[in-house]
């Protein structure tokens, strides 16, 4: 089994989060200040930055969380794997998202054309929520742990 380590786990969350906010600054340049037509396209294109935005946040967060409990202190085993899956989610969350924009654009880019990329979208939505309710559930767990050994002594 493959063991990996936490501060491992908070880098590659957090240059993922940067990545997907880096991409939301590149596709913020991309909408027209006056869209042709009614301007859905740039709507969407404009959900799509602040989505982008809001997972490369909350990457970062899950990584900090993640990078400052393990440096500060030594958590116990769960409360360590959650914390370590609520990041792991995130980075996959962002992969997900941000991965399939990046591979049709490059795609676009190449070929002419673009690419489907399939229901990588709707699952990195479904990452979300579960890298956020991992990481808070392992924090709450640190905590009460620490407080508890804290009345201990």
């Amino acid at each position: 089994m493959v063991d990996f380590r936490p501060r491992s786990v908070a880098l590659g969350t957090a240059l993922l989060g940067a990545v997907s906010l880096l991409t939301a600054v590149v596709l913020l340049t991309t909408i027209p200040e006056n869209p042709p037509g009614t301007g859905f396209a740039a709507g969407l294109t404009g959900i799509f930055v602040l989505l982008y935005a809001v997972v490369g946040l909350l990457a970062l967060v899950e990584a900090g969380v993640l990078g400052l409990v393990t440096r500060l202190w030594e958590p116990a085993e769960w409360p360590r794997r959650l914390l370590m899956g609520g990041a792991a989610a995130g980075g996959l969350a962002v992969v997900l998202l941000v991965g399939p924009l990046l591979v049709s654009r490059l795609a676009a880019t190449l070929f002419g054309r673009l690419v489907p990329v399939g229901n990588a979208l709707e699952i990195g939505l479904v990452l979300l929520p579960v890298g956020i309710g991992s990481t808070a559930l392992g924090l709450a767990l640190h905590l009460v742990e620490h407080v508890r050994t804290r009345a201990r002594t």
